[in-house]
């Protein structure tokens, strides 16, 4: 399949790298040239350039009916977020979806969730605050956990180095009743990505890091769960693939990027 992947940094190699891997042919696109001057015949189209820059490359090639993996967050704002998730043939790349360690939990009753995502600062996603760099990975594991409309959000944030917010804290409760706890920083001096979910009769701790996941009993007795190792990289993009190919089902639509940007802006607002 021809593939027509935008983004010359990090994220974008990434993609290249994997793409290559899975036998396809891809065309890597500058975005300051241009959605014309990748291929016309491109079948698929991944989008991995900066946030504010989604909208005009990805609905060039949605308007053409051709599928589109959009990095996450979806678009700079709702209103864009939602003019791309019009197209159904868009979704968009939440890649802890595909993480072994959030699969194996995938499908618990989750009651009670709390995530912290913590990361030391890079010279990269600052074009964005760290709820949309970095919060929304675990707001969107959250949705996917508990498919319920928000109806509280109580959240504090701080900005201390890229003039936007750097690291928060929130506390989210769903219209049936779940609780969610997040803290992200991109100001730390160790990385962290852990993810607890909370059941009736006991919780998971997953660490989305180095994948592994211990389920504890209500007897608080542990045990290490096995998982199916793979790249959640490359296992995202043969799932878009598969999509773009055939119609195969993808994790992630359009609309659920939309919620995820929803939950982000209302901790946004409950920051200021």
């Amino acid at each position: 399949m021809q593939v027509a992947l935008y983004g010359l940094g990090r994220m974008g190699a990434h993609h290249h790298r994997h793409l290559e891997a899975l036998g396809h042919d891809v065309t890597r696109v500058d975005p300051q040239k241009g959605w014309s001057a990748a291929p016309a015949t491109a079948a698929a189209v991944v989008v991995a350039t900066p946030t504010r820059t989604h909208l005009d490359v990805a609905l060039p090639w949605l308007q053409r009916g051709v599928p589109v993996l959009v990095e996450k967050p979806l678009a700079a704002s709702l209103e864009e977020a939602a003019a791309l998730a019009a197209f159904p043939h868009c979704v968009v790349g939440h890649i802890e979806r595909f993480n072994p360690a959030f699969m194996a939990i995938a499908s618990v009753d989750a009651r009670f969730v709390q995530a912290e995502r913590l990361a030391p600062w890079a010279d990269r996603g600052v074009d964005v605050d760290v709820v949309l760099d970095l919060m929304i990975h675990d707001l969107d594991l959250f949705h996917a956990l508990t498919r319920s409309p928000l109806r509280e959000v109580r959240a504090n944030g701080l900005s201390v180095r890229s003039g936007q917010i750097d690291i928060v804290h929130a506390r989210v409760e769903t219209e049936a009743g779940h609780v969610g706890v997040f803290a992200a920083s991109r100001i730390s001096r160790k990385a962290v990505r852990s993810l607890r979910v909370f059941t009736p009769d006991g919780y998971w701790s997953a660490d989305l890091r180095d994948p592994t996941v211990l389920r504890i009993d209500s007897a608080l007795q542990e045990r290490p769960v096995p998982l199916m190792r793979h790249d959640a990289l490359a296992a995202e993009l043969a799932s878009f693939l598969a999509f773009a190919s055939s119609g195969a089902p993808f994790p992630v639509t359009g609309a659920d990027g939309v919620v995820a940007m929803q939950m982000a802006e209302a901790i946004r607002c409950a920051c200021s």
